[in-house]
Formats: structure tokens, C-alpha cells, sequence
């Protein structure tokens, strides 16, 4: 017969069957079919080993699926098939257009098209058309009348559908590939001959099974396929319907005994143990696993494959080679992201093939938030976005840039970004063709879209004639599976325009598109001193099945991962398909009961290598929840005596390091150079970090020594936390984010007041000139000029990105301005406000600095002086939020600046002074404080407390003369003692504490 059908336990040299029938089968140009594009390598390198280069085929089965359609077209004219994003919208288009009685609702749920796809599928595959389908769903109705509307929706949906595909003259994949059967079918001649070889499949599906049953039946094709399988044993359960469905097309079965040959010597006892007992009741125990067996017990999940990374580049490191040792995980792609850390962090070279939604990629992020800019409302994210897609800007410094002004601007808009942008000599036409592109309809916006997907990817390789590293590779199989399904929706919508929705739609369709991408390490030679070269494997048991590795590790092992749960289909039940089935005579699968199928899978995982066999599993989720052991770990650990249990190897969660080494094991060195340190570091006796040293660098220590003039902010600085001051006023970083509210609001408030009393000073806004105090005949315009002096410089000093916390912020600032106005005006001072703002000794400052020793002076910004009717004698003010610091709490507060003010206005204006006083715009108390001579402006509104005598005033000062040149010394000398205590606003704390490293 053509179908022969190999049979065996794992290791029954099936390989060595098939690759003989194969070389044997040379002349007539054979094709061997394997699961994975990692098997075709495998099994080329293999058949080139026996001398066998040219001749036979190697493909997975997308290959055997392009030659059955080559072969099927060269006879008849098969109908093209609709590409993945078409079939989306044209499956969209059909829920739309069908009216739904029971489905409505759900239908109007993200995910609902992509589950209806999948039953078309299944549909397609079982040749089931519109009209059988009615029928069923008919039958189903008539047997279960409460589900009369239900089916009637879903007969409805499929017919919609298939209409929308004879619309465009496509059909979807499984129709296609149907097609090409049936064409060989009545065309058996146009296969060539060629002989077919599969191996590694075990969970052959319906289309599968048909292109079997074509070529070995109908074609007469030799075919010959291998199939774990061995009858009775509880871990082949799960396969017996494919076995079954096998020798139901005739094939001649070959069965092979079990065979231990291929384990190495040391660990064949227990791996074939293994792969013979488990799952297998009252199997034999043995009495000890030896080193074949490796349990690994991890306290988290990350803790898990920490353990693993470790013993995995402990056998590189030992001479195995990194492409021998596979980790297996049930579902990869759901700790792929935690994966790919753990094992680049432990320098170990990976391959991680999963799939990606477009969106997740910095292709398609790029693109998205382009089309977003260009089409919608984007935001200024999205131009950012945009312009960081790899290559697009050369200079990265410029998108920082724009980065930062649009932070500080509190720009929101992707239009409002753009003008920022094009301040300077880059324009931005792509988003003006993108836009013009859609006016044009719906076939030129996708061709645009696809051509700016191009061009994203190409800019960063213009003229660099260079081959592509793998993840560029990646990049280009996005670009063109992008360009292509954009390319195709495109020319349909020429037929239905309704193909191409709204550009919001249409983005999020993009954007959920799946990509294949291939994550991990780049393969790299003597990684970790590794001996050999390749990449560790990192996927599902399926992906492994066909070949043998020196080392495996099963990772996961919970209740709920592997076994992986049955899931229900959506829309039929396995329940429903048995009453659809009965009623219509169709042959529905069922789904639910998955765990023959689970058993199998780490059966075959098992089996696969041949020195180590590790399992892993954790005790709790890394944020806490407690995790369950799979009972697979339990059916391992019942074939061997209990003492095996008590060697797992644990690793706790938030372990740092590897003390497991320091404890004695000696067979798990730290991983790592890091790992080694952490592991070293843990060993030490609990001490508190070492803070941040003093200063060092001389050419630092040179330019602090040569400074001679300083402010006094920088000096209160020093004296609250100089490791702030080295932060803030030293290595000075660029802030990307706005500057803070109190900052801003309190330039807004110095500059209001600053205008407003100039003005009133001056007889500004028609008035007479004011050379007395602030009264409350002055008050009505001293408001309206502080009200237009806020309105006019508001724009310039936003105190807020927000709008709404704008307006807010602003109202509330205008009410504590006319309120402190008001406070003024009948505080009753006598002395008027003569200077505003007053700079001295900075660059381009009209005033000099002011000397405190020979070689030091003082530079500074006086927001206020008051002078008396006399104009001999001055009070100076400094304006504050809501609190102002009183006498008593200077030296304790490190306050300098207002005594230092008072030493400099003399030197500055030619008065004496009578006092300094610190004046909150805001809170509950009005009334400044500081110090005032008794005797000096009596009048004024102030508190007791701060009236001082000559002695105590000049006390105050040359106190604070003395603080500062303390502080200038110590600040000299870099001197960088942490203050926690003091750092951070309001006892807030250490304001730096990854530089600080002060714990109290």
C-alpha cells in the first residue's frame, strides 16, 4: 500500500527508519516533511551526513502545502486566497451587514470576529458549505428548539460571510487549500511522483489528515509517516484518534520496539525508565535518579528561571554546547517577556520564537503612531513615538530634544509638537501625504500606509549595502507581511470600499495583527566559557518533539499550565457540537477534554533528551499568590523512591546572587560575574552602605576653589543636604519634565508684584506717581495693575501642562495676590517699596557683588526694599508661599538669605537697615517674618517676637556671615556629608537616595 504508518514508543529509531526510506527514495526526489524550520536544518545536516546533499527535500509543512498547490495548478485554476487582514474585514463586513437576533450584543465585543474566524475554519476544513451548514444548524434547531434563533444567527453569519468572499472572487486559506486536494483528487496525474516522508508529527489535524489520505489514497503516492504511538499505554491515549484515523486510509502499520541506545551511559537507567513508567500505574520505583534527574523549586515565578538560567549555564560552561539544551515551557509566549530578562541577564544565548501583535513592535509602533498624527487627533506621544522609530532621525539628540520642550511646554497635541518641531529646518511632509492619501480613498490610503511601512524600515539602511542582523531580519518580515496585507485591502476596496474602515478602526486593526518574531540572545561563541556554539531552544513541547537534546528543562509545572486546561469553543461547546453532530450527520471536534493530549505532550518532552531531564515549578506568583504544583512533577517522583523528592534544589523568592554555591553544593557556580559579587556581597556581615565619599577629582576641587563669589541659595542649599547641592547645583541635570508648580507660580507671583508696584511707584496706567507706602487709597489700582500684569505675563510662565489645573492654579494665585495687596495696604508700614528685584554680582548684573572676606563675595536677587519717609533706612522683604520662617529657627532651618541681604543692601543702596522679613503670599497668617530694630516702622502689622534690639540684630547677622563662610568652606573642600533629615521639602527625606546611599 502507499500509506505506511511507522510506529513506536519515543526512541524507537523511527528517524532511522524514515531517513533510510528517504536515501533509498533518492532518485525519485523525496520530500521529508518535519514539524519546525529548526527540524529542517536539523535533518538536512542529518541526510547530508548519510551523502545525501541533493536529491531530497526538506520542508516543513507550509512546504508540502506549496507543492500540493503547484501541482494541483498545474491542472486547474485555483482561486487565490484572501491574505489575514482582508479575511478580518471581510468577516467584519459580514456581522455587520447580518442581522442578529441572540448575537447582537457579543458581537459588538473586541475578539468576537477573530473566535467567529476560527469556527470558519474549522467549517472550511471540513468542506462544510453555507448550505450544509444551514441545514445543520436547521437540524440542531428543530432538536433543541430554545436554540432556534442562536443557530439561525450562526448559519446567517457564515453565509454572510463566504458571500463577502465570492464578492471579491477570494477565498480564505483552508478553502484554498481544500481546493488543491480536490483538484489532485480528479487529477491524480499531476503529483509528480515524488514520494513523502513525515516525521515528528503527532497531533496531525483535519487538513493535514486529508492531504495525507489525497496523495497516499487518491494520488497513489508513496507515503510514509511516523507516529508515537504504542497501544495500552495511558500516554498515548491522546493520539489514538489520530492512529486510528491513519489506518483507516489503509496503511500498512511497521511497529518498532523500544530502544535505550541513544541515552549516554551514565543516564540511561533512569531517562528510559522514565520514558517506559510514566503515567503508567503500578509502575516500578527506582531507588535513586542520579544525576539524569534535576528538580528545581523555585519560590516565585522569576526565582524558577533563575534556578534554571544558572544550571543551564553551568552546562555551557562545562562544555555543553548552548544549542544542545532546550527549556520547554507550555505556553511560552505568556512569560516570554520575564524569559528573555532572566536569560540575557545571565548572558545566555537564546531563541525565542513567538508571535507579536503588530502593535508591539517598533515597526508598528512607529507606524501607528504616525498614521495616528497624520489621521486622528494624535497626540504629542505619538510624534514622539514616531520620530524615535529606529532610523528615522539620524541625530537622536533633536527628538530629545523636542522631548524636552514639549514636557516643559506642557504641549498635549501631536499638531502642537509638529509646530515645535518645525521651528527648526526639519518639515514633516509624510504626515501631510498620509492625510492627502486619505481624501484621495481608501485604495490610496493604503497604499501610502504601505509605503510609509517601507520606508520606516529601509531609512535606517539607506546606503549601507550591509546584511541584516537578525533582529533587522525580524524588522523586514514585519515590513513585508505589513506592506503586503495593506496592499491586498487596498486593491479589494476597489470592489467594496467598506473594506477599509475608519482610520480608527483600521488602526486598531493593524495594530492586533499578529507578526512572528524571533526574541533572544544572538548565538554567540564561548559564552560563559561555553565549548561549542548555537543558542539554547526556549519553546512549547511541540516545537521540540523531533529531535533530541543533551539536556531539557521542563519549566512551568503548575496545576492550571501544564496540564493546560480544555477551552470551550465560543460559540459551540463541546456539549453543542455532540447535539449538532447527532442532529446533522457533521463531524465537529471536540475540545474539551484536553488532558490525553496534555499527558502526551510531556510524555514527549520527557523522552527528548538524553543526559538531563530537569523539571521546575514555584511555590507562589511573584507578587504572592500561591501557586500548585502540576501533578506530572508527582507522576515523575511516584517512579522513583521518596528520597528523590528532598533534592529538589529551592531558590526562595527575591533571592540575590547564589548562595546555594557558598552552602556547598559545588555543582551550581554563580552564573554570572554579578551573580558572583551579589553572592559574595550576601556572604558579609549585614552592614549599612557606604554613603556617597567627599569630593575627589582634583580638576572639580580646583574649580570650587577658584570660585570667590556665591549665592545665598546655593549656600542654604549646601547647609540642607550637600549631596543635593552636588545633584542640583553641580552635576545640574536637564529636566525633561516641567518645572514645578511652586516655581513657576512663585516667578509669576515676583513678576506681577515686580509690575505692579513699578507701576504704582511710577504713575503707571495714567496715574500719579506714588512715593508713600502702599495705602488703601492706593489699593483699587494697585489691583488693577497687578490684575493686568498677571494677565499679561500668564502665558509665559505656565504654571501647569493641564488646562483645567491651569485655570485653577491661576484663580488661585489672583486671589492671594489681591489678597496679600489688600494685606499691604493696610498692614501699616510707613516704609514705600522703592527696589524690585534687585540682582547684584551675577553676570551682566548692573551692581557688583558684595564682599564678605577679601577673596569671597555674595551675588543674589533682593525680591523687595521698603524704604522710610526719610529714604536713610530700609526693609527688606523676600517673598514666600505659604510659610515664612520666623527669627528663632535660622540657624536651625539653615536660612541665610534674608540676613545675608541685610549685609549686602547697605553696601548695594547706601542705607542702613532696618530689618528683613520673610512675606508669605499665601496661608493662613498674612504677616511677614524675620527680624525688625525696635523702634523701626512701628506701625507694621507684625509679630512681637521678631523685634529685636541693636545687640541681637547685628548678633543675627554676623551669625550668619559666619555660616556662610563656614559652608563655603566646606563646600571647597567637597565635603559631601548625606542630611537626610534636612534633604528633602517639608522633612520629606533623602531626596536622592540611589546616590545618597544614606540609610538615616
Amino acid at each position: 500500500m502507499p500509506l505506511t504508518l511507522v510506529t513506536g514508543p519515543a526512541n524507537a529509531e523511527k528517524a532511522r527508519i524514515v531517513l533510510d526510506a528517504v536515501q533509498l527514495a533518492a532518485p525519485r526526489e523525496p520530500l521529508l516533511v518535519v514539524p519546525t524550520r529548526e527540524d529542517v536544518l536539523v535533518y538536512r545536516r542529518e541526510l547530508a551526513a548519510r551523502g545525501l546533499v541533493f536529491g531530497a527535500d526538506v520542508q516543513t509543512w507550509s512546504g508540502l502545502s506549496r507543492a500540493v498547490t503547484r501541482a494541483a495548478s498545474s491542472q486547474v485554476k485555483l482561486p487565490r486566497a484572501v491574505g489575514g487582514l482582508s479575511r478580518d474585514r471581510v468577516a467584519a463586513l459580514a456581522v455587520q451587514r447580518t442581522t442578529l437576533r441572540v448575537l447582537g450584543a457579543s458581537a459588538r465585543t473586541p475578539g468576537f470576529t477573530g473566535t467567529l474566524l476560527r469556527l470558519f475554519d474549522e467549517l472550511g476544513e471540513r468542506r462544510v458549505t453555507p448550505a450544509r451548514w444551514h441545514v445543520a444548524m436547521r437540524a440542531w434547531a428543530a432538536a433543541d428548539p430554545p436554540r432556534a434563533d442562536y443557530a439561525t444567527d450562526l448559519a446567517a453569519l457564515y453565509g454572510a460571510y463566504q458571500r463577502g468572499l465570492e464578492a471579491l472572487g477570494r477565498v480564505d486559506a483552508p478553502m484554498r487549500t481544500v481546493a488543491a486536494h480536490d483538484a489532485l483528487r480528479t487529477a491524480p496525474a499531476s503529483w509528480p511522483g515524488r514520494p513523502v516522508f513525515l516525521y515528528g508529527f503527532d497531533d496531525l489535524d483535519v487538513l493535514q489528515l486529508d492531504a495525507i489520505e489525497t496523495l497516499a489514497v487518491h494520488c497513489g503516492a508513496d507515503v510514509m509517516v511516523s507516529l508515537p504511538f504504542e497501544a495500552g499505554r495511558a500516554a498515548f491515549a491522546g493520539r489514538a484518534a489520530t492512529y486510528q484515523d491513519l489506518m483507516a486510509l489503509g496503511a500498512t502499520e511497521q511497529v518498532l520496539p523500544p530502544v535505550d541506545t541513544h541515552y549516554s551511559p551514565a543516564s540511561r537507567p533512569v531517562l528510559h525508565h522514565l520514558e517506559r513508567a510514566v503515567l503508567e500505574p503500578d509502575a516500578p520505583r527506582l531507588p535513586a535518579a542520579g544525576d539524569a534527574l534535576l528538580l528545581l523549586q523555585g519560590g516565585g515565578e522569576r526565582a524558577e528561571l533563575e534556578l534554571v538560567a544558572a544550571h543551564v549555564a553551568r552546562l555551557i560552561a562545562e562544555g555543553t554546547p548552548a544549542g544542545e539544551i532546550a527549556i520547554v515551557l507550555r505556553r511560552p509566549e505568556t512569560q516570554a517577556a520575564l524569559v528573555e530578562r532572566v536569560l540575557a541577564g545571565y548572558e545566555i544565548p537564546f531563541v525565542l520564537r513567538r508571535t507579536l501583535p503588530l502593535g508591539h513592535t517598533a515597526l508598528g509602533r512607529g507606524l501607528l503612531a504616525m498614521a495616528r498624527c497624520a489621521l486622528l487627533d494624535g497626540t504629542a506621544d505619538d510624534l514622539l513615538t514616531w520620530l524615535r522609530t529606529p532610523g528615522l532621525v539620524r541625530d537622536s539628540a533633536r527628538v530629545d530634544r523636542l522631548e524636552a520642550d514639549v514636557r516643559r511646554q506642557g504641549l498635549a497635541s501631536a499638531r502642537q509638537a509638529r509646530a515645535e518641531w518645525e521651528r527648526g529646518p526639519w518639515k514633516l511632509h509624510e504626515l501631510d501625504r498620509l492625510r492627502a492619501a486619505r481624501r484621495d480613498g481608501p485604495r490610496a490610503l493604503c497604499e501610502q500606509l504601505a509605503a510609509d511601512v517601507m520606508r520606516l524600515f529601509t531609512r535606517p539602511h539607506d546606503g549601507t549595502g550591509r546584511i541584516l542582523t537578525d533582529a533587522e531580519r525580524h524588522e523586514a518580515r514585519v515590513a513585508g507581511q505589513l506592506r503586503a496585507a495593506l496592499n491586498e485591502l487596498g486593491r479589494l476596496a476597489e470592489t467594496d470600499p467598506a473594506l477599509v474602515p475608519e482610520p480608527a478602526e483600521l488602526l486598531a486593526l493593524l495594530a492586533a495583527q499578529d507578526v512572528l518574531v524571533d526574541g533572544g540572545v544572538p548565538t554567540r561563541q564561548g559564552t560563559n566559557g561555553a565549548a561549542g556554539a548555537g543558542a539554547v531552544t526556549v519553546a512549547d513541547p511541540l516545537a521540540v518533539r523531533a529531535r533530541r537534546v543533551t539536556a531539557l528543562f521542563v519549566c512551568g509545572l503548575q496545576e492550571g499550565a501544564f496540564p493546560a486546561p480544555g477551552r470551550p469553543e465560543a460559540f459551540l461547546g463541546d456539549a453543542e457540537r455532540r447535539a449538532v453532530n447527532a442532529a446533522s450527520g457533521l463531524r465537529l471536534g471536540l475540545r474539551e477534554d484536553t488532558l490525553g493530549a496534555e499527558r502526551y505532550l510531556f510524555y514527549a518532552a520527557l523522552s527528548r533528551p538524553t543526559d538531563l531531564l530537569a523539571l521546575s515549578w514555584h511555590d507562589a506568583t511573584d507578587d504572592g499568590r500561591p501557586a500548585v504544583r502540576s501533578l506530572f512533577v508527582d507522576d515523575v517522583l511516584d517512579l522513583f523512591d521518596p528520597a528523590v523528592a528532598a533534592t529538589a534544589q529551592r531558590r526562595p523568592l527575591g533571592a540575590a546572587g547564589f548562595p546555594e554555591a557558598r552552602a556547598g553544593a559545588g555543582t551550581l557556580p554563580p552564573p554570572t560575574a554579578h551573580a558572583a559579587a551579589l553572592a559574595a556581597r550576601d556572604a558579609e556581615p549585614d552592614v549599612a552602605a557606604e554613603p556617597i565619599g567627599i569630593l575627589r577629582d582634583p580638576t572639580v576641587l580646583r574649580a570650587l576653589a577658584d570660585r570667590t563669589t556665591w549665592s545665598a541659595s546655593a549656600l542654604e542649599a549646601w547647609i540642607a543636604c550637600p549631596v543635593r547641592w552636588f545633584v542640583e547645583r553641580l552635576l545640574s541635570p536637564q529636566e525633561l519634565l516641567p518645572d514645578p508648580e511652586p516655581i513657576v507660580r512663585g516667578e509669576l507671583a515676583h513678576k506681577v508684584l515686580e509690575q505692579a508696584l513699578t507701576a504704582l511707584r511710577d504713575g503707571g496706567e495714567h496715574g500719579e506717581p506714588t512715593t508713600g507706602p502702599l495705602t488703601p487709597e492706593h489699593l483699587p489700582r494697585a489691583r488693577r495693575l497687578a490684575l493686568a500684569a498677571l494677565q499679561e505675563h500668564a502665558p509665559d510662565h505656565r504654571i501647569s501642562p493641564d488646562p483645567q489645573r491651569l485655570a485653577a492654579a491661576l484663580h488661585r494665585l489672583q486671589a492671594d495676590i489681591l489678597r496679600y495687596l489688600d494685606y499691604a495696604a493696610h498692614s501699616g508700614s510707613t516704609y514705600a517699596p522703592s527696589a524690585f528685584e534687585l540682582t547684584f554680582g551675577g553676570p551682566g548684573d548692573e551692581l557688583p557683588a558684595v564682599p564678605l572676606t577679601d577673596d569671597l563675595a555674595l551675588r543674589g536677587r533682593i525680591d523687595r526694599v521698603d524704604v522710610s519717609p526719610d529714604g536713610r533706612r530700609a526693609i527688606v522683604y523676600d517673598y514666600k508661599g505659604a510659610t515664612a520662617t520666623a527669627r528663632a529657627k535660622w540657624e536651625a532651618d539653615g536660612r541665610l538669605q534674608l540676613p545675608l541681604y541685610l549685609l549686602a543692601v547697605p553696601q548695594l543702596l547706601g542705607v542702613a537697615v532696618d530689618g528683613g522679613l520673610y512675606q508669605p503670599l499665601s496661608g493662613q497668617d498674612p504677616r511677614p517674618r524675620g527680624i525688625v530694630r525696635e523702634g523701626a516702622d512701628t506701625a507694621l502689622d507684625g509679630v512681637p517676637a521678631d523685634r529685636a534690639d541693636d545687640g541681637d540684630f547685628a548678633l543675627a547677622l554676623t551669625t550668619a556671615k559666619a555660616t556662610a563662610l563656614d559652608a563655603i568652606a566646606e563646600l571647597r573642600a567637597g565635603r559631601l556629608t548625606p542630611r537626610p533629615t534636612t534633604c528633602g521639602w517639608r522633612d520629606g527625606g533623602c531626596s536622592y537616595p540611589s546616590i545618597c546611599r544614606c540609610e538615616t
